[in-house]
């Protein structure tokens, strides 16, 4: 009989594969979720499948389709509009306690001048999922400089939708430059340990990004 921990382990198995295939879009917004296909496709049974896809109904990434079972969720424009909204407050408070724990050494500094080179090197390739994973690192990067446990576990939750979103809006690039160079700005206000203009910059960046989204996800 398969033990308690093992069934855990293929369900939180199952549901960071799913999880990973509807952010990277392979399992794109109304594609229809076959219990039966995606164990086959995993090499798990049913079950884990099962239980997986219950936990990312909660985090919103599927949906019911009525009678016809499950499907990924549609990109909502106006709950990525409420949740850049969120961001933009927990982003400022992480921007702002970011500056308060800058040491004597350059570490910091090393790290952000690592990740804005990864940006503008993305920004050059135009390859969507660098432009991703750059921005994501960027941010999660002051959330964890934040030393602030809490934050970092709020992100976690609203992280797959707007990666979701940043796929469908990053495909403009003529937006690259302009985000990069707050990134630019919001990173030079932490390192000068200037926790009012960090925690402005990084707000204002999330609610304009936020605006952004919208407008580009509404368009018919």
């Amino acid at each position: 009989m398969q033990s308690l921990a093992a069934k855990l382990d293929l369900t939180a198995q199952a549901h960071q594969a799913i999880r990973d295939a509807i952010m990277a879009m392979d399992l794109a917004p109304g594609t229809p979720l076959a219990q039966e296909d995606l164990a086959e496709r995993l090499g798990v049974s049913r079950q884990p499948v099962s239980h997986a896809l219950v936990l990312l109904r909660r985090e919103g990434l599927v949906v019911d389709r009525g009678r016809k079972g499950q499907m990924v969720a549609p990109i909502d424009p106006d709950r990525l509009l409420a949740l850049y909204q969120v961001r933009g407050a927990i982003d400022r408070l992480a921007a702002r306690l970011a500056t308060t724990r800058l040491d004597m050494s350059d570490t910091p500094s090393k790290r952000f001048q690592r990740l804005i080179k990864d940006g503008w090197d993305a920004c050059t390739s135009g390859e969507i999922d660098a432009l991703v994973k750059a921005d994501l690192a960027f941010h999660q990067a002051i959330h964890a400089l934040s030393g602030n446990d809490e934050i970092e576990r709020t992100a976690a939750g609203f992280w797959p939708h707007m990666v979701r979103s940043m796929r469908v809006v990053l495909e403009d690039s003529k937006g690259h430059g302009a985000i990069w160079r707050e990134h630019e700005d919001i990173a030079e206000a932490i390192l000068s340990g200037d926790p009012v203009k960090a925690g402005h910059l990084a707000a204002d960046h999330a609610e304009r990004t936020g605006e952004l989204t919208h407008q580009r996800l509404s368009r018919p």
